[in-house]
């Protein structure tokens, strides 16, 4: 109880600066999904997923997005805390052969996307890894996840990001 104490202190402390409660849980969570797949390198991206995590929805705070894509058709948004197209996650899904991945709807797995933040995050993460294999720099990497080879405007929010969160420790 002791410890739930201090961390849920640590954490409110942190949320007045720049940060709200739901930001830093919902980054922590990416945080602990990311840490679970290291590249082929060996590495894990906690820091740039949790920095997309922010470019892409200030850190769970939108969950739509792509809103320009919606218009032309719900397959073509981008859902959840990580921003996750269906296309992505069907690819996803068929590159690391996720067979419940596979056998979901479009339907269900919108919502599974909209909804649960550690299976957003763990498709995301996945593609990231994915995305880290086959790219042949860091800033190529992350700048596919936006859709394209070369993006230095992301790439540098990115960059912000992961000094925002290097400072608070996460």
């Amino acid at each position: 109880m002791k410890i739930f104490l201090v961390l849920l202190i640590t954490l409110v402390s942190l949320s007045a600066r720049d940060l709200d409660f739901r930001q830093i849980l919902t980054l922590k969570t990416v945080k602990n999904i990311a840490c679970r797949y290291p590249n082929k390198k060996g590495e894990t991206l906690e820091q740039t997923a949790m920095a997309i995590c922010m470019a892409e929805t200030n850190g769970g705070k939108v969950k739509w997005g792509d809103k320009q894509l919606l218009k032309k058709g719900i397959k073509n948004a981008s859902y959840g805390v990580m921003q996750v197209r269906l296309q992505t996650a069907r690819f996803v899904a068929k590159i690391y052969n996720l067979k419940d991945v596979k056998m979901m709807s479009d339907t269900k797995l919108i919502t599974k996307m909209m909804n649960e933040i550690v299976f957003n995050a763990k498709i995301a993460v996945l593609y990231l890894v994915w995305l880290s294999d086959t790219s042949k720099s860091y800033f190529e990497a992350v700048s596919r996840y936006n859709g394209g080879r070369v993006n230095h405007a992301y790439f540098n929010k990115v960059q912000k990001y992961i000094k925002l969160l290097k400072k608070h420790d996460l």
